[in-house]
């Protein structure tokens, strides 16, 4: 893609790292694949179909081996959303709103 049509403000990175995402009232936590990260958002894929707007809380899980890294945890916002060809995965493109520590 040329920077003339890139709309992104911020580098994207490219990851593969697992990702939990914590739902309200659903018990365990959802993984997906956090596929890219930039300074204010991500793309992360999973069978979780969200809401346009919803917010939700996600931790960021570091690559095999860890090491010493910690997980990011971010409350975030959807911003985009649309199903993959395979069944059942949903792509979304998450803005981050704030960061937990």
């Amino acid at each position: 893609m040329d920077r003339m049509t890139e709309r992104r403000r911020d580098r994207r990175i490219p990851l593969g790292c697992k990702v939990g995402i914590k739902l309200k009232n659903v018990a365990a936590p959802i993984v997906g694949t956090c596929v890219e990260l930039s300074v204010g958002g991500m793309t992360i894929r999973s069978a979780h179909v969200p809401c346009m707007d919803e917010i939700f809380e996600i931790a960021v899980l570091p690559p095999e081996p860890g090491g010493v890294y910690q997980p990011l945890h971010a409350r975030v916002q959807v911003r985009r959303c649309h199903g993959l060809a395979q069944a059942g995965l949903y792509e979304m493109g998450v803005e981050i709103v704030e960061i937990i520590k």
